[in-house]
């Protein structure tokens, strides 16, 4: 299938990353202060408005029936992933990848609401969309005009093939290492910090000045390594001297403005109960059994790390 949808009207996107998405809100103008839109797996909210008008103009050369069995699969079918913006409550952008072999993608269809376009949305979508799926390789077949686009992305584009039609269509791909070579990096560490207490386990959340609840974590300074860096941010922002339990490990890579890729690296921390927290300067410190903690975390991919770190201490340890 040809990646197809407002693609065309997108090639000269000036590229610029969500509380109940995956990524953050950010202001794209502090004077307006209006917060960009949110980066989100729509593969179960396909109702959500917006979806049709986005999807309607890259599936009109199939029938009810085929358009009905596509969204069915994209739904049901682990291999099938949907992502898109959601802004004001409406969906402006969408990106379906198909994942047949784990780690390798290909781009179904993307596309923008045409008030929207060419303001780096398209660019954001594919690129949280790799690093969401942590792919290593990620492609699409095109027309020439979508081929500027992908080239923009750092893409490698290959010699058209002619379509029975007639139509030029080109193989774009992009590798993880092209996608990390084309960009600077940032680096944080942190963890899923934990203690057990007299019925249940409890877990330490911050809360952030702008209202965002994570985990506890900061930017690695020169000279240390991500387990001195997650010490030394518990201890911060939590007052807990922690220890780190071997064995679990997490990351979270997303875009960050146009040139910038930041990496989390999680871990997980232990103390004991008998510990007093106390808030670091920037933050307010939150100590909370799971179910609580998971609904008190502000982004779906935090979320995800947690989840992660109850399985492994319910089954490992």
């Amino acid at each position: 299938m040809i990646s197809q949808g407002y693609e065309a009207n997108m090639t000269q996107e000036n590229g610029s990353h969500q509380q109940n998405g995956i990524r953050r809100p950010e202001m794209e103008n502090m004077n307006v202060r209006k917060p960009r839109a949110m980066f989100v797996n729509l593969k179960n909210r396909m109702h959500l408005p917006g979806v049709n008008q986005l999807i309607a103009p890259c599936t009109s050369h199939l029938t009810a029936s085929q358009l009905k069995r596509m969204l069915s699969a994209w739904q049901l079918m682990d291999r099938y992933h949907v992502f898109g913006l959601i802004q004001d409550g409406r969906v402006i952008g969408v990106v379906s990848i198909e994942e047949k072999i784990p780690g390798e993608g290909r781009i179904l269809l993307i596309a923008v609401l045409p008030q929207q376009q060419r303001r780096g949305l398209g660019r954001r979508m594919v690129l949280e969309s790799f690093c969401t799926l942590g792919l290593q390789q990620l492609t699409a077949e095109t027309l020439p005009d979508m081929a500027v686009f992908y080239r923009k992305l750092r893409f490698t584009v290959g010699t058209p093939r002619i379509s029975a039609s007639g139509a030029a269509i080109y193989l774009c791909s992009l590798s993880r290492k092209e996608l990390y070579d084309a960009y600077q990096h940032e680096y944080s560490a942190g963890a899923v910090l934990f203690c057990q207490g007299d019925e249940e386990r409890l877990y330490v959340l911050v809360t952030e000045l702008s209202g965002n609840t994570g985990l506890p974590k900061g930017h690695v300074e020169m000279g240390e390594t991500n387990e001195q860096t997650t010490l030394r941010e518990i201890f911060e922002e939590t007052g807990i001297k922690a220890v780190i339990v071997p064995g679990f490990s997490g990351e979270i890579v997303y875009p960050q403005g146009k040139g910038m890729l930041k990496h989390f690296a999680y871990f997980l921390a232990s103390f004991q109960k008998d510990q007093e927290i106390r808030s670091g300067p920037d933050v307010t410190a939150h100590i909370l059994p799971y179910e609580q903690a998971l609904r008190k975390l502000s982004f779906a991919d935090v979320r995800s790390i947690l989840r992660e770190a109850e399985l492994f201490l319910n089954t490992r340890l």
